[in-house]
């Protein structure tokens, strides 16, 4: 590989010296000496940057052979992505700074620590430009080629100055698999010449696009959950140097012009300060001069939030970054027409170079400011930490050892205190066992960042972009409670504590157990059931004598019988040990089935547990994101080859050989009656069928259940193609306000307020709390009927007519945390948020929202996970079928 390079580069020099010097004038219009010896990207690839997509093992190339000829160049690998693609980071300053990077590092991470002194006018500025986390957004990673050319070559005063006083990292791609998808589209329909139609194929991604991720996550929204390896990679390096600026570099609408920050008040944070948000519009004016030279129009203090750390542009200001999102209208191939014009590939990324280069100015001449801004960052963060009601924060369940390892995984990713809980604690009927919980103090420098994990944010303003509602503790529905005083803390917390997972008893003769409350619980099961071993799982709660006491198994706890087995009790035992040890969870050997309380092992309410099967529905129509995370969850967490079948397949797939079909939200209108009926068929049959959001509405028009919906959810859906209802079906109006719609509708508006009104319709993720049935199997495993669900969607279920099949209905005061107006939380009050109910021989579970939000919200994704291991047992198997 490297030779090929090396002869594509030798081949490339040899180009006409007038082709570089064109494009160089026209991304660095101003005069300037470049060094010859520093091939530029057009000499090294073979074409004008602008004419074609880069593909990312070629801008990786590109980088490493910047720093093979320039010692001011250096590139560094921080991880790959799930298809393998390299993750570079690109560190360019002056060789004096570099051969001191690491006293510079560290000199600079005193900025954190309020106790100690504040960097001098002397250090270097650190500046981090990331390119391209939405990898059809395309023009920023051809940036990071041009801008790491111009710095490596320039030989300008400016230049060296920039050099010697800053630290700049370059992630050219923050999303390689996206960026590749993207590329290899737009290359494969790039005409000769090109076409600007924007309805060209060249312009029109097909399903699911480049946005997103292998596993079609947004990783701008993925800052602070850290689902996804690349963000785990990039968060990683983050916290090595917390930049001074940090440049989010993305696109827009073809018809837009340029943004930069600020952004407006409303859509700023209510904890970070003013001061740093003020800082922005300093740096603004070096953004606006850049774009006035060249001629491009821009707007600033309208559209984007900038209130979460969910954001690549936000997260950074949580820890005192002046961190800003820069939007540049989008060609989406080489040329597209506009209401501005032709909008050329080459013209946008003239527009991101020119601001990579004012983001670079402007952090230089300012970084006095800056390292103040930094400095008292992190003094006020921890003033507000000591003044914030909570004083600590306490979490742990002694059942759920996984989940409260992987929550405390997630804050000392983000470098936030933990520390061992010093004694047991109990607080609002919550008991904290020591050893097995743990304590946030409030009172320290990454406050802010506790805060946005641990407490409600109550948003006013009706208009924002995206999730409201993203305190990852009501995500994780782990047991926590905040102390009023400093709770008594042990040592600090400096990893994980996972449990080495073992058969307490040794080998059985009879069976073992396995509690079902731990998170990792159905992985364990899943483990089990494809190596061939009979798994049950108990209706009922049941309690065992063992040498040390009574044990308690609640409902859902598995029963793995040594009679029976398809194996050799020794090959059962060595499967059992295997899988306690992978999942970190211990397994209870047991001698007898008499139980001391509660059924017995032989009990007719412990139920054998049938191998999940999986199909999805994927492709065209499917809504890519919500896929993606099913996709994502029954691969990562349950090692699960869900099959993932494209709409278009469904007319002639066989379902026979899936027990669970699972149907994100969607548009399922191209289905026709035969597909629908032949769905119908499978779910009689014993099928499994799950349904999320807009699928769940289209289940219920489609006539595969018998439920309702509440009649002001159509009226709110905002154009996502599903059927219309039935002029029958206007029942449940006492569990949503459709009379309030009705009114609204008839009410005339100053046209100005439209924005507004329309903007508060939306359910954009906000967080609302359910009570759960804890005895349904779906269930199984949770011990508070309190849940939380991130509600993103339109979809309201009318409770079951059936008493036993709604399993968890949202709360008649049911808000806690982000924006929801008035109207949409009195249409969600006491709806049902999941309904199991049967159909045939087979159940339908319908969710009216998205219970794998994000890949994150493992409160909910632990009850999904439940209905394709459990559903199928309710229909006459430990159950009600009907009334």
């Amino acid at each position: 590989m490297k030779t090929f390079y090396k002869l594509l580069l030798l081949a490339a020099l040899a180009a006409p010296v007038h082709q570089a010097h064109a494009q160089n004038s026209y991304y660095f219009p101003k005069a300037t000496t470049l060094d010859s010896k520093i091939p530029t990207p057009e000499q090294f690839l073979g074409y004008p940057v602008g004419s074609y997509f880069t593909r990312i093992d070629q801008v990786n190339a590109y980088f490493r052979e910047l720093a093979r000829v320039s010692d001011r160049v250096h590139v560094q690998t921080i991880g790959k992505t799930y298809e393998q693609r390299e993750q570079i980071i690109v560190t360019i300053t002056a060789p004096s700074n570099y051969n001191k990077l690491e006293q510079i590092r560290q000199e600079h991470l005193n900025q954190i620590d309020p106790a100690k002194p504040a960097l001098n006018s002397n250090a270097p500025v650190v500046i981090h430009l990331g390119y391209g986390v939405h990898g059809n957004e395309t023009s920023s990673t051809e940036v990071s080629l041009l801008t790491g050319y111009y710095l490596a070559a320039s030989q300008d005063a400016e230049t060296l100055k920039w050099l010697n006083e800053s630290v700049i990292f370059i992630d050219p791609a923050l999303n390689p698999d996206g960026r590749d998808r993207a590329a290899n589209w737009h290359n494969a329909y790039h005409s000769f010449p090109p076409v600007s139609d924007a309805i060209d194929k060249e312009h029109v991604e097909g399903w699911p696009a480049g946005r997103t991720n292998h596993y079609f996550t947004d990783l701008n929204r993925d800052w602070l959950n850290l689902v996804q390896v690349e963000s785990r990679n990039r968060i990683e390096f983050f916290h090595k140097w917390y930049p001074n600026v940090q440049i989010d570099f993305h696109e827009q609408g073809t018809n837009a012009t340029y943004y930069f920050e600020p952004t407006p008040k409303r859509h700023e944070s209510p904890i970070i300060p003013q001061f740093l948000y003020e800082y922005q519009t300093i740096l603004a004016k070096y953004h606006a001069k850049a774009l006035d030279d060249i001629g491009s129009f821009y707007f600033t203090k309208e559209n984007y939030d900038n209130l979460s750390p969910i954001y690549g542009s936000t997260y950074p200001k949580f820890f005192g970054s002046v961190a800003a999102t820069f939007e540049q209208a989008s060609s989406r191939g080489v040329q597209q027409e506009s209401s501005n014009g032709l909008v050329t590939f080459a013209f946008t990324i003239r527009n991101h170079l020119a601001t990579s280069f004012s983001t670079i100015r402007g952090a230089v001449a300012e970084k006095a400011g800056l390292f103040k801004v930094q400095k008292d960052f992190f003094k006020y963060a921890l003033e507000q930490g000591q003044k914030n009601p909570a004083k600590s924060y306490v979490f742990g369940d002694s059942k759920d050892i996984n989940l409260t390892q992987k929550f405390l995984g997630l804050l000392l990713q983000h470098r936030i205190k933990v520390y061992e809980l010093n004694d047991n604690y109990s607080q609002d009927g919550k008991t904290f066992e020591k050893g097995k919980a743990y304590v946030v103090p409030s009172a320290q420098p990454n406050f802010l960042l506790v805060h946005s994990v641990f407490e409600e944010n109550i948003l006013k303003d009706s208009i924002y972009y995206d999730n409201t509602g993203w305190s990852v503790i009501h995500a994780y529905g782990l047991k926590y409670a905040k102390a009023a005083a400093p709770l008594a803390k042990a040592a600090e917390v400096s990893g994980l504590s996972l449990a080495k997972g073992d058969v307490e008893g040794g080998r059985s003769s009879y069976a073992y157990l396995l509690n079902y409350n731990d998170y990792n619980a159905s992985k364990a099961l899943y483990k089990l059931l494809i190596k061939n071993v009979l798994v049950k799982t108990a209706f009922k709660s049941f309690t065992v004598s063992t040498p040390n006491g009574k044990r308690a198994f609640g409902s859902g706890s598995l029963v793995i019988p040594v009679a029976g087995q398809t194996i050799s009790p020794d090959s059962l035992y060595k499967a059992v040990q295997e899988v306690a040890a992978n999942t970190h969870i211990n397994v209870l050997a047991v001698n007898g089935g008499f139980s001391a309380e509660g059924i017995d092992l032989g009990s007719s309410n412990i139920k054998a547990v049938r191998k999940p099967e999986v199909a999805l529905a994927f492709g065209q129509g499917v809504t890519a994101s919500e896929a993606g995370q099913v996709w994502f969850l029954l691969n990562q967490q349950l090692d699960l080859p869900v099959t993932k079948i494209d709409l278009s397949s469904f007319v002639r797939a066989s379902l026979k050989k899936y027990n669970v079909l699972v149907l994100p939200a969607g548009n399922y209108a191209a289905w026709d009656n035969a597909t629908v009926e032949k769905l119908k068929s499978w779910v009689n049959d014993g099928g499994t069928l799950i349904t999320f959001q807009t699928a769940t509405a289209w289940a219920v028009h489609n006539g595969l259940v018998k439920e309702k919906l509440v009649e002001a959810d159509f009226a709110n859906r905002g154009g996502r193609g599903d059927t219309p209802p039935p002029a029958s079906e206007k029942a449940g109006e006492k569990a949503g306000g459709a009379d309030a719609a009705k009114k609204e509708k008839q009410t005339r508006l100053d046209y100005a307020r439209q924005e507004d009104v329309e903007g508060s319709r939306r359910i954009n993720g906000a967080i609302f709390q359910a009570d759960l049935d804890i005895t349904h199997p779906i269930a199984f495993g949770v011990t508070s009927r309190k849940l939380f669900i991130n509600k993103n969607g339109p979809t309201i279920l009318v409770p079951s007519s059936n008493k036993y099949t709604t399993v968890a209905q949202y709360t008649g005061n049911p808000f806690i945390n982000g924006y929801s107006s008035k109207t949409n939380v009195n249409r969600v009050a006491n709806s049902a948020a999941i309904i199991a109910t049967a159909s045939g021989n087979g159940e339908v579970v319908l969710f009216a929202d998205d219970p794998t939000y994000r890949g994150y919200w493992l409160g909910t994704n632990r009850l999904f996970l439940n209905a394709i291991f459990f559903a199928n047992l309710l229909n006459g198997g430990g159950g009600f079928a009907g009334e």
